[in-house]
């Protein structure tokens, strides 16, 4: 079978140049997504702005993106079922510490704001409410999450669970591989959507994870382009039909981009420290500023100071835990 890379003999294939790129993209679309809302909420006095209303679709990018590079990462690695613990360890330590230090800082900057203004309450969030948030199992106890953005964290951690469990059995059967992405999509669909599950979205980890077995030579163009053409069209008729060009954007970025970029680069670089912050540093000046700036410059001073306070975040948070989890192998 032909292959694109193999990326267990060559070292120069474990980096995909367009992954930056698209993580970047995503966390830029929420971002001015987001930023967007804090301003003008419904009403769009510019034509331009209407564009940022797809923003939210930059979520179900970085589900395909995950759905490429965990199992790509563990084919590197040789995961075997015995690696799970350390894994899992790997992922946890890479996600979780910045995601907690970020919900305290929230937490402090609610009681600064209540005590400079009056706003909220004094109390963000209680002692269980930040548990189930930490832990991802907040929808499951009916309990809200602290900021509405992070349930993709949950899918998201769901996901690497589901992945360490079903990799090697998805690598040796064809048919174990296509019954389970059948049964999980079904099975997605009947669970209400307000549980947050990685079932009610893991029609586009499965387009990730085509897109990482034809990237690894494990399938043919027939096999990938029959099976991608499935998955799209089940997004079109069952999910969001915005979300279709943006799945082919991800699916042509890993599959075609062979050059990096400083600016993609860059942005990749600090895309999750972007999404987890840009809601407190955006909204922070769409509120402070009112009736300082106009909301034009409401607006591209809140995404441009959310870029600035994501970079800080990454430099002084998360890139310590990301250098920590790189220590970790599995």
């Amino acid at each position: 079978m032909p292959s694109i890379v193999d990326a267990t003999n060559d070292h120069r294939y474990r980096h995909v140049p367009g992954l930056n790129l698209l993580r970047g993209l995503a966390a830029l679309m929420v971002c001015l997504f987001h930023c967007k809302k804090y301003i003008w909420q419904k009403n769009n006095p510019y034509e331009f702005v209407e564009l940022f209303e797809y923003g939210y679709l930059g979520v179900y990018v970085f589900f395909i993106v995950s759905g490429f590079v965990i199992p790509y990462s563990m084919y590197i690695n040789r995961f075997t079922i015995t690696k799970f613990g350390r894994y899992l360890l790997k992922r946890t330590v890479r996600i979780e510490p910045p995601y907690i230090l970020f919900i305290v800082l929230l937490f402090i900057w609610n009681v600064f704001v209540h005590q400079l203004k009056g706003w909220g309450s004094s109390t963000l969030f209680g002692p269980e409410q930040f548990f189930l948030n930490i832990t991802y199992l907040a929808p499951f106890f009916h309990v809200k999450w602290i900021v509405v953005i992070f349930w993709t964290l949950g899918v998201e951690f769901q996901f690497y669970v589901l992945s360490g469990l079903t990799h090697n059995i998805y690598l040796r059967n064809r048919w174990a591989r296509y019954g389970s992405i059948v049964a999980f999509i079904t099975i997605g669909k009947l669970i209400p959507a307000d549980y947050y599950t990685v079932f009610n979205y893991y029609v586009f980890f499965a387009i990730g994870f085509q897109t990482f077995l034809h990237y690894t030579g494990r399938i043919n163009r027939t096999e990938f382009g029959v099976t991608v053409v499935a998955l799209l069209f089940f997004v079109y008729l069952k999910e969001i039909p915005a979300a279709v060009p943006f799945s082919l954007l991800s699916i042509a970025g890993i599959l075609f981009i062979r050059n990096s970029t400083a600016a993609a680069d860059f942005l990749g670089k600090i895309s999750y420290s972007l999404y987890l912050t840009h809601g407190l540093a955006g909204g922070a000046i769409a509120v402070f500023m009112i009736g300082v700036l106009s909301p034009i410059a409401r607006f591209a001073t809140a995404v441009g100071v959310a870029i600035i306070f994501a970079t800080v975040y990454y430099t002084l948070i998360e890139r310590y835990f990301l250098q920590q989890s790189k220590r970790i192998r599995y």
